[in-house]
């Protein structure tokens, strides 16, 4: 029996130019954060199984990808029918730094502003556009309590969009404290605000008519009228501190396009104060979202530090480049040297580096054959330019440089080449 060759539900490979736009993508996502002041940090793919579960992940805590014991551990739990599990990998980037700057953040600038980027899981059902395995792009402010904290993360976001040239992103903003009032004076109790907020969460998913109906069966009649007036409004009314955040973002940002959404729900176990989404006209869901969570670090035994974050959905932000067609040109070397003989495949090689030393992505073709075979190749690799140095060239010290999409022949010198291929003439 032969082993299968698709991935497991939810997993993805990726063929080399998928890797390759997805790596200009990150790589553009942290030259931007590094640009506002962000610093790098990374925290491992697994985590203790206490500190996931630690009430700081919400829902996210029923779908995590738990880690058995190892060895006699494990043999000991079965035994004894304890918990077989004690490791997780993480579901989102949070939490992970929350730990981590509770354990490194007397060594750290303060206030500190982090960002990272790497994969996440989630054991969710796997369906079009949504994964088990995923890549989050967190920036996140750790140590101020000022509105300025959610200016700088919600324009650093954007201004990651505008590197990529997506245009018509709305930011919709809330703040969980004027959730929390609102549900007050409307006469929610208390133990019921948190299951009232899931339904108004699923107002994309199910539509206003079955979110009023599902509040209705919670708390009555006359409490969800009330809550219409203003959860399930189409405006809000701004109020500190949205006003100077939403006047900040507008001023830092021409054309920015943000406004109040009172029904705007996330992370009921994080936020506790301002959230906000980025959203999309080609998109369902959001592109991306975030919030202050000023009491997640308390969690690992410290004194709670004020902090706000948001994150990109990665996965999300390459469908829109690859279907607006902005993913780039993915692996593509700008050109393919030939190797015309194996006594001349040194000198190919030394175009190759000469080539590379001007910056240029240039591959030297790895086996022998006729140049036709190489050719071919030159176009799989889907290269600008093919380049030939037989005896002649090598002895004029020129190379033979083909336009593949054209045709066109031109013997040129190593400068003249490069010009040429870097698109400069």
């Amino acid at each position: 029996m032969s082993l299968p060759t698709t991935p497991p539900s939810g997993f993805r490979d990726f063929l080399p130019d998928a890797v390759a736009a997805r790596a200009r993508a990150v790589e553009t996502i942290s030259r931007v954060y590094r640009s506002f002041g962000f610093m790098p940090v990374a925290t491992p793919a697994v985590e203790e199984l206490s500190v996931l579960t630690g009430q700081g992940g919400g829902e996210n805590e029923k779908l995590i990808f738990k880690i058995m014991k190892r060895g006699e551990a494990l043999e000991r739990a079965a035994a004894e029918k304890t918990d077989l599990a004690d490791l997780g990998l993480r579901f989102d980037l949070t939490l992970p730094l929350a730990r981590w700057y509770s354990k490194h953040g007397s060594q750290l600038p303060h206030p500190f502003k982090a960002y990272n980027l790497g994969p996440v899981w989630r054991a969710e059902r796997a369906q079009k556009g949504r994964y088990r395995e995923f890549t989050q792009c967190d920036v996140d402010i750790i140590g101020s309590d000022s509105w300025g904290a959610e200016v700088e993360v919600i324009t650093a976001i954007l201004a990651v969009f505008k590197a990529f040239g997506l245009d018509g992103v709305k930011v919709h903003l809330n703040d969980r404290r004027l959730v929390d009032q609102a549900l007050a004076a409307a006469g929610v109790p208390e133990e019921k605000r948190g299951a009232v907020c899931v339904s108004v969460d699923k107002l994309d998913k199910i539509g206003r008519d079955a979110v009023i109906a599902e509040i209705a069966a919670l708390v009555g009649q006359a409490t969800t009228d009330a809550l219409t007036k203003t959860l399930l409004s189409d405006t809000g009314t701004a109020a500190e501190p949205l006003d100077k955040i939403i006047a900040a973002v507008k001023a830092l940002v021409p054309g920015a396009s943000i406004v109040v959404d009172p029904s705007l729900m996330r992370g009921m176990g994080y936020y506790t104060g301002p959230v906000f989404e980025f959203r999309h006209a080609s998109l369902s869901g959001s592109l991306g979202g975030g919030g202050r969570y000023d009491k997640l670090t308390e969690k690992f035994g410290g004194p709670a530090a004020p902090a706000c974050g948001g994150s990109i959905g990665f996965e999300r932000l390459m469908l829109i480049l690859e279907e607006s067609g902005k993913g780039g040109d993915g692996a593509a070397p700008d050109a393919v040297v030939t190797v015309f003989s194996d006594d001349l495949r040194g000198r190919s090689l030394d175009v190759g580096a000469a080539l590379r030393a001007k910056g240029l992505a240039i591959d030297v073709y790895p086996g022998s054959g006729k140049l036709k075979a190489q050719f071919k190749y030159a176009d799989q690799k889907k290269a600008g330019y093919a380049i030939v140095i037989g005896p002649d060239e090598a002895g004029r010290g020129v190379m033979q440089v083909k336009a593949l999409a054209t045709g066109e022949e031109q013997a040129l010198t190593l400068e003249e080449a490069c010009a040429l291929i870097a698109g400069k003439h």
